[in-house]
């Protein structure tokens, strides 16, 4: 085990051992998860927990030189909470400045999940353009959602299905936290344009080992993203009036992330129908620097209404 990847599992053990991101190394190339979660009344492990892990065990593989710039993944199968996910790592290509890794991800011997890295060596230009954040209001005048997922059941037009998906969502271990630029989004039953912001963080410090915020944004990436595309068809969260799975995904790191700190995420559907959503997200810093973009499609289809 090179130097770094000693470095990576000091932090790694230090600060995220109460997350879900934890690996058990099996051999150099093969990684085992410790604990798995799945979303109150979701049908498999949460997506970007598979995404997060596959990303700590490819960057257990790799120099210190070399960080990760892309990933592009499909989720195959459900994962179940019940057996441990196993990482197998292939090392596709270690070139001058970039390297690639493959990830596969198995349960009971099949794939449920596959991811191509790209990693890459530092480097500088003079050439540089962005876009520019979208204007709101800061973290501290947002609430964070189980805030108002505690007024919500203050209120006489709450149902009993809404109420006990409320209820079940306020038990669930935090590892994030999230606060809605817009709060009358999250709960909104009127359509709205495919449009969301949210300020996102993990919850405690992660330490200063940038890859592990990196695989720390990765598993954050795919909270929320795939519902902006039920925004126009007037969604109300615990309402069960669609069935949404993440079906691939993929990320691009543009700046150094520090996912303990607030990001703003920037989400988008330009285009949802034929059972798929399409949706793509921007992740800010407070600076207003682009520190990362995301992409995905997953199942959208309709469903008898739960409430």
């Amino acid at each position: 085990m090179s130097d770094s990847d000693k470095e990576f599992d000091k932090q790694f053990e230090s600060r995220l051992t109460q997350t879900f991101l934890n690996l058990e190394p099996i051999d150099p190339l093969l990684y085992r998860s410790t604990h798995l979660f799945k979303p109150t009344f979701g049908r498999a492990v949460f997506g970007g927990q598979v995404v997060g892990q596959a990303l700590v065990a490819a960057s257990k593989t790799m120099s210190s030189d070399r960080e990760a710039h892309s990933l592009h993944c499909y989720f195959l199968r459900p994962g179940s909470v019940d057996k441990p996910i196993l990482y197998y790592v292939k090392q596709s290509r270690d070139g001058q400045t970039y390297s690639n890794r493959f990830v596969d991800a198995t349960q009971d011997g099949r794939s449920i999940f596959t991811m191509m890295v790209s990693f890459k060596k530092a480097e500088s230009d003079p050439f540089e353009h962005q876009f520019t954040m979208p204007v709101v209001p800061p973290p501290e005048d947002c609430l964070e959602i189980n805030d108002i997922l505690k007024q919500r059941l203050e209120l006489e037009d709450v149902g009993e299905k809404e109420r006990d998906y409320i209820e079940h969502r306020l038990t669930e271990e935090v590892t994030l936290l999230r606060k809605p630029t817009d709060a009358n989004v999250y709960f909104n039953s009127s359509p709205l344009p495919a449009k969301q912001c949210v300020w996102i963080k993990t919850l405690g410090h992660l330490g200063n080992h940038q890859p592990m915020h990196k695989c720390a944004a990765a598993f954050m990436s795919d909270t929320m993203l795939i519902g902006t595309a039920l925004l126009p068809a007037g969604r109300r969260t615990g309402g069960g009036r669609f069935f949404m799975t993440s079906v691939d995904h993929a990320m691009w790191f543009h700046h150094p992330v520090q996912a303990d700190e607030w990001l703003l995420y920037e989400m988008e559907s330009p285009q949802c129908g034929q059972g798929r959503g399409y949706t793509r997200g921007r992740m800010w810093n407070r600076a207003g620097t682009l520190v990362l973009s995301v992409a995905q499609e997953g199942v959208v289809r309709s469903s008898k209404p739960r409430l």
